[in-house]
């Protein structure tokens, strides 16, 4: 293959000027000019060679799925897929601009704690809707370098594990996985931690522990992306009074006093009021505008 003209017999028609960005177990990648759309996309070329219709088909509608996942805002687009003529598997997704949450932790200012709680609401958010459809949409393997963040910092999801490539993933392994995440970017350990500073850390939001000690249960007693995010907006919510207060009270407002009315001209005022009111029908109550009723 000309990897700087193609297209070649193990690339898609149509996709040119490929640039390899990445070699992985599983597939290369390739930054790639889309000469239908005019714009740059991301090509991914599995290694593996499919075998036989059933594999074809379950690639088909893995592509299907994942097309679909793109309408959610926090899943980056995949565009089409296909088979080469000679059997491999290829995907093409929308390029984003950004950095990988991995390249994120690694950087000079790593996510803050309350940032990760953001990050991971957000991803919870998304594999719920992905879980929710016909049939579910699991990632299967959500690992800091599968996550984008764009030039505002919103993450992105990316690389649900393709059915040639990986076992069937499930929901539940996404609610574990994504605990687990959560755990390693509000501490910056690995789970199950080794210091006491990450239990510190853990105690300043209330029920994050629980949380976390219940989703990573033996018999897990959070088991949906659902619940996992309503759990951490909960979290959050109850953190909301811990927001330090301004360093000095503010100054007070000043008490202007209300001009005090002559009583001649207040009296001469309640005596117009009574005489508007007597000639006001008996037994008519006002009830506001017809707009109100």
């Amino acid at each position: 293959m000309d990897a700087a003209r193609g297209p070649g017999i193990d690339t898609p028609a149509g996709y040119t000027r490929l640039q390899r960005t990445g070699t992985g177990t599983e597939a290369d990648t390739y930054r790639a000019w889309d000469e239908r759309a005019g714009r740059w996309a991301v090509l991914k070329l599995f290694h593996r060679y499919l075998g036989g219709r059933a594999e074809e088909a379950a690639f088909a509608a893995y592509c299907a799925a994942t097309v679909g996942l793109g309408r959610h805002p926090s899943i980056v687009p995949v565009r089409c897929g296909g088979i080469t003529a000679t059997g491999r598997p290829w995907l093409v997704l929308d390029e984003v601009d950004g950095r990988t949450l991995a390249e994120a932790m690694a950087g000079d200012r790593p996510p803050s704690p309350a940032e990760a709680l953001q990050i991971v609401i957000a991803l919870a958010d998304a594999l719920a809707w992905a879980h929710s459809m016909r049939p579910p949409m699991a990632h299967g393997r959500l690992r800091p370098a599968d996550i984008r963040l764009d030039a505002s910092g919103v993450p992105l999801l990316t690389e649900f594990a393709a059915p040639v490539v990986a076992a069937t993933p499930t929901p539940g392994g996404d609610v574990v996985s994504l605990t687990l995440l959560l755990f390693q970017l509000v501490t910056g350990s690995p789970w199950p931690g080794d210091s006491v500073d990450d239990g510190r850390i853990l105690a300043v939001w209330p029920g994050l522990t629980v949380l976390i000690d219940q989703a990573l249960a033996p018999i897990p007693q959070v088991d949906t992306m659902a619940e996992l995010a309503d759990r951490l907006r909960l979290v959050c919510l109850a953190a909301g009074p811990m927001i330090p207060l301004p360093a000095a009270p503010p100054a007070p407002l000043p008490v202007v006093a209300e001009p005090v009315e002559p009583p001649a001209r207040r009296s001469a005022r309640y005596g117009r009021a009574l005489a508007l009111l007597a000639l006001l029908p008996a037994g008519r109550v006002f009830r506001g505008s017809a707009k109100n009723r």
